[in-house]
């Protein structure tokens, strides 16, 4: 077994950069700073498996959207969280970015560190965990994390793989259309014009996360992800067939069962507040396994910098009250507050 591993499962804080390395490597046991307080860690029978979340068939927006409109809105308001089939980006699209991302993971250490910060809002970055600096229990991930602006006409790229910047501009497309179809028929939901969710947005932004997930030697000790809801608006992700991802309703965790080649969609917490509440902006989080490695790629669709997030005044009236105040997304740096308060949030939570 290689030296360091032994040092790393003795001084715990002394960490390669990334939980793939070190199972590259050999670990087999984990880094005490992985390791979840008893009372945060997934209690088995607080768990629903095989969960199956509504699910959105994209071919009835064309038949009948009337009804699709009525399936979104009650899977928004009741879940928060759904699956999309039937949603028009090939496959080929998809699995060429699992493709793309894999060989990402795949650089070498050094490559990969040319990107390594604890800075959450560069363009391209690498991590693992959020800001393990910061965080007395990490999160048994590594991460890409790339940011798409429709104000800037050119985007910063990983050099390497050369295949990413193709692959990724196709998904990101794909997926920024399929955004756009569903927002407008929440828009509906909302018995407002099929453009006001979007017109609340502005000039939006998404960010591309890609999240690596290598089998884990002690799986009940350690999470994924911790339990959080997600900043920005809608959150669009599509991931392996390993599982994982649990979504909570109460004192539940339901284990979420996916349906191969499609997508799963949850309200963000700015949907939310536009909504006035009426959309629910659901809490989730990531188990890992000890014989797979699970593969995510996320899609946050955020509102603009200048966007202005508040209940929308058409849903206010004497019945129903603004449950939050308006405030700016990004004045100065509203992602950045977002991001922070989740991460703050994962803390307290870790």
């Amino acid at each position: 077994m290689p030296s360091f591993v032994a040092n790393v499962n003795q001084q715990t804080d002394v960490l390669p950069k990334g939980v793939k390395a070190l199972m590259d490597n050999g670990l087999v046991t984990i880094p005490g700073r992985y390791i979840k307080p008893p009372s945060h860690r997934a209690v088995k029978h607080l768990i629903v498996p095989g969960v199956e979340i509504p699910v959105i068939d994209m071919a009835a927006l064309e038949s009948d959207r009337e009804k699709f409109v009525q399936t979104l809105c009650k899977a928004s308001s009741e879940w928060g969280i759904f699956q999309v089939i039937n949603h028009g980006i090939p496959v080929a699209t998809m699995q060429g970015m699992v493709h793309g991302v894999l060989e990402l993971f795949d650089l070498p250490i050094e490559e990969k560190m040319k990107y390594y910060t604890e800075e959450v809002f560069v363009p391209v970055r690498y991590c693992t965990s959020m800001t393990p600096s910061q965080e007395t229990h990490m999160e048994w991930h590594d991460h890409f994390q790339h940011y798409f602006s429709n104000r800037e006409k050119e985007h910063p790229w990983p050099e390497k793989p050369a295949c990413y910047r193709r692959l990724a501009s196709s998904y990101v497309s794909s997926v920024r259309h399929l955004s756009q179809t569903l927002m407008s028929a929440l828009s509906e939901g909302l018995g407002l014009d099929s453009n006001c969710l979007a017109k609340s947005f502005g000039d939006s932004e998404m960010i591309l996360r890609s999240n690596y997930y290598p089998p884990c030697p002690n799986p009940d000790l350690a999470l994924g992800m911790n339990g959080h809801t997600d900043s920005g608006g809608l959150t669009i992700l599509f991931e392996d067939q390993v599982g994982g991802l649990q979504a909570r309703k109460g004192d539940l965790w339901y284990d979420l069962k996916p349906i191969k080649n499609a997508f799963i969609v949850n309200i963000a917490d700015q949907l939310e507040v536009l909504s006035n509440g009426k959309y629910k902006s659901i809490e989730h989080r990531v188990l890992v396994q000890p014989d797979q490695t699970r593969l995510s790629i996320v899609a946050f669709c955020n509102p603009s910098r200048d966007a202005v997030i508040g209940p929308l005044p058409e849903l206010i009236d004497e019945q129903n009250q603004a449950e939050t105040p308006h405030y700016h997304f990004k004045d100065p740096s509203s992602i950045r507050e977002a991001l922070q308060s989740w991460i703050s949030d994962a803390w307290k939570r870790s």
